[in-house]
């Protein structure tokens, strides 16, 4: 039901991975651009055909630099139909989602709206009575690194705990996003941590921190996430992202799959009530929906950033992905050092959907892979994507 954590062993298994492309700048003239993007789109084709081979329904691939991208895609919408995937189809990409709610944080931290210090308590003073006192001084930057010692809301068994309150409760429960957001985040916030995590010191995986610090933002600047998501962040870098009701029924687009290799089953629509709390974990990802083209804007922007021209992506956020280190995770990304060069990166997986972005640290190239298909039976799948996506960028390496 829920969309799970960054899946660290399969990034941490691309060690043949060099997403990277290369050259120098006068790499970079219009000749060359387009024998890098023929050569891009032949591979990317390749790759694409091998992942379906592999046991995706669907899968579209991308490899971009700062300048240009390219873009294949194989398989079909929907296993046991014929419409086959499209350059233009929606995907819900999951916790990559991550990286952009850190993005708009930092956009409104540069505008003095919010802290990075910024502490739950702080922000919502109406819940802090209630809140598990380790909780309360949790700041903004630590949520979006996961140090809150918040539940991960990654598997059942948050979920059914949740539920449990709710059959149980006696009180009149909210009809509308904004009430739903405060009632769940007065539950969780009284929730003690999980097993072993001190909340502040201890790095533990959790969507909900996310929708925690989404909740800082809202009640800091007076607005929506969602409205705040697309007047702050996608159309100053000119993105188009919507968002998937779990309880919508798919048509003319890619539909997600799960399964075991081989038995991959069409993911039917959640019933009303549970997609409606669903919402509340927008923020991390819970039906984020985004086409390759849109996405590669967002992905060109970091790359151009990362060498050092100027965007719009906000100062402070690009800082801080500068400084991390191998492991090291911060606002929606983990880095990684592959081949002895450094890359960042991040996954994701929703509701039969899964994503997988690597970023050259240093500018020169990114590759990503969206597929309709996810595995509750084990990795498969992002095994799959992730071999789809490193053999790209092992292809296009400069000799």
């Amino acid at each position: 039901m829920f969309f799970r954590p960054l899946r660290q062993l399969a990034l941490l298994a691309l060690v043949a991975l060099a997403a990277c492309g290369g050259g120098n700048s006068s790499s970079y003239t219009a000749a060359a651009a387009q024998l890098q993007k023929a050569t891009a789109t032949a591979h990317l084709q390749k790759s694409a055909d091998a992942a379906i081979a592999g046991g995706l329904a669907g899968v579209v691939l991308n490899h971009i630099t700062p300048i240009d991208a390219a873009q294949a895609q194989a398989g079909l919408r929907q296993v046991g139909t014929t419409a086959k995937v499209q350059a233009d189809d929606a995907f819900m990409i999951g916790s990559t989602t991550k990286a952009m709610t850190s993005a708009l944080a930092a956009r409104l931290v540069e505008r003095g709206t919010i802290a990075w210090t910024t502490t739950l308590a702080e922000a919502l003073p109406d819940l802090a009575a209630g809140m598990q006192a380790g909780y309360r001084v949790i700041t903004l930057e630590q949520l979006l690194g996961h140090r809150g010692g918040l539940l991960a809301f990654t598997s059942p068994a948050d979920i059914g705990r949740f539920q449990a309150f709710l059959v149980g409760y006696d009180g009149e429960l909210p009809a509308t996003l904004a009430g739903r957001e405060r009632f769940f985040a007065a539950w969780l916030l009284a929730q003690d941590p999980p097993p072993g995590v001190k909340p502040g010191q201890d790095f533990a995986y959790s969507n909900a921190g996310y929708a925690m610090a989404a909740l800082m933002l809202e009640a800091r600047a007076g607005r929506p996430f969602a409205e705040l998501f697309e007047q702050d962040l996608t159309q100053p870098l000119g993105m188009t992202v919507s968002w998937t009701s779990s309880d919508q029924t798919f048509t003319n687009r890619p539909v997600g799959h799960d399964g075991a290799k081989g038995k991959l089953v069409a993911l039917t629509p959640e019933d009303t009530d549970t997609a409606a709390w669903l919402n509340v974990l927008r923020p991390g990802g819970v039906g984020t929906t985004i086409t390759a083209d849109s996405y590669a804007n967002w992905v060109r922007w970091h790359l151009r950033a990362l060498r050092g021209e100027a965007t719009p992506l906000p100062a402070s956020y690009l800082q801080r992905l500068k400084t991390l280190r191998h492991g090291d995770y911060a606002l929606g990304w983990v880095a990684i050092d592959i081949d002895g060069r450094a890359v960042l990166a991040h996954d994701g997986e929703y509701r039969g959907f899964s994503s997988l972005l690597i970023m050259d640290m240093q500018g020169r190239s990114a590759s990503f892979g969206f597929t309709n298909t996810e595995a509750d039976d084990g990795a498969w799948v992002m095994a799959v994507l992730n071999q789809a996506v490193s053999d790209v960028a092992r292809a296009l390496l400069p000799r």
